[in-house]
C-alpha cells in the first residue's frame, strides 16, 4: 500500500523503562574541565529523552536481522548500505519503461507502485531513499519531571594491547536505571500480512531484549515497553477518531 490515501493506521501507545542506565550522548564534547565529555541528550527544558529516530533504528536492525536469517520466507529484507534492494538504476529503468508504458494510469503513481513492489519487506515499512517511513517513533519524554542523571568515568582501550590507552580517560553521563517514558508509535497502511512483522516488534519491545544508546557492549541500554495499548483505524472508524480521538472499541487485540 501506498501513502497517498488511507487505508488504516495502528498506534501503539505505553511506557518505556530503563531496565539499566541509558547512554544517548548529545553529540557536544566539552572543553571545560568541570564538565563531562560526553552529555545525554536533552530536550529544550534540559530533561533527557530518548529520540525516536534511535528507537525505529533499533527496530530496523532487529527486523533486518530476523528476515536475513529466514525466519519467515514470505517476507524478506535488504543489506541497505551495501546491498539494497533498489538503486538509482533501477528507479530509472523504472521510470523510462512507465513513461513509455500505454497505460491509461496515471505515470506517478504507476512509477511508485513498481518501485514499491521492487522493494524489500523492511524497505516498505521503514522506508529508503526512494520512499517515507511507515512506521514513526515518537520522541520518547520522561514521564516524570526529573530523572537522576549519572557521571561515570570511562577508559579508552588500545586496540592493540587489549589494555587502557594512555592519557584516553574520559568522563560520560548516564541515565539512570529506573527511568519511565512516554512511548508512542504508529504505522500507516500495512498490509494485512505485515501485521504479523508488527506483532514482533511490540513483543520484543516488551521483552526487555532490545538496547537504545551507546555502550550497550558494558550492560547499558536495556529498555522494556509495558502498559501497552495498541489501537487500529480504519476507514469504518476513521470519522470517528478524527472526531473523538482514540476510544477503547478501537483497540487492537495483537496477542
Amino acid at each position: 500500500m501506498l501513502l497517498d490515501r488511507f487505508y488504516n493506521k495502528y498506534i501503539i501507545k505505553g511506557t518505556l523503562i530503563a531496565d539499566t542506565p541509558i547512554h544517548i550522548g548529545s553529540g557536544e564534547e566539552s572543553f571545560d574541565p568541570v564538565q563531562v565529555d560526553n552529555s545525554v541528550i536533552r530536550d529544550s527544558n534540559g530533561n533527557p529523552y530518548i529520540p525516536g529516530s534511535s528507537l525505529k533504528g533499533v527496530l530496523r536492525s532487529y527486523l533486518e536481522t530476523l528476515l536475513i536469517s529466514g525466519v519467515d520466507e514470505r517476507f524478506n529484507a535488504c543489506l541497505i548500505v551495501n546491498e539494497p534492494c533498489l538503486d538509482n538504476d533501477d528507479v530509472k529503468s523504472i521510470k523510462e519503461t512507465c513513461k513509455s508504458s500505454q497505460s491509461n494510469q496515471n505515470v506517478d503513481r504507476l512509477v511508485a507502485e513498481e518501485i514499491y513492489k521492487k522493494m524489500c519487506t523492511v524497505c516498505r515499512i521503514f522506508g529508503n531513499q526512494y520512499f517515507a517511513s511507515k512506521l514513526v517513533v515518537n520522541d520518547c519524554t520522561l514521564k516524570e519531571d526529573k530523572a537522576y542523571v549519572e557521571r561515570r568515568d570511562g577508559v579508552g582501550i588500545d586496540r592493540d594491547t587489549g589494555t587502557a590507552a594512555d592519557k584516553k580517560k574520559y568522563t560520560f553521563e548516564q541515565l539512570a536505571a529506573g527511568a519511565k517514558f512516554d512511548f508512542c508509535m504508529t504505522v500507516d497502511n500495512l498490509e494485512p500480512e505485515y501485521e504479523e512483522l508488527l506483532k514482533l516488534m511490540i513483543n520484543v519491545l516488551k521483552s526487555g531484549e532490545l538496547r537504545v544508546g551507546g555502550k550497550t557492549s558494558v550492560g547499558l541500554g536495556c529498555i522494556r515497553l509495558t502498559d501497552v495499548s495498541a489501537y487500529k483505524i480504519e476507514h469504518k472508524n476513521l470519522k470517528q477518531y478524527l472526531l473523538e480521538g482514540l476510544k477503547d472499541e478501537m483497540r487492537w487485540q495483537y496477542v
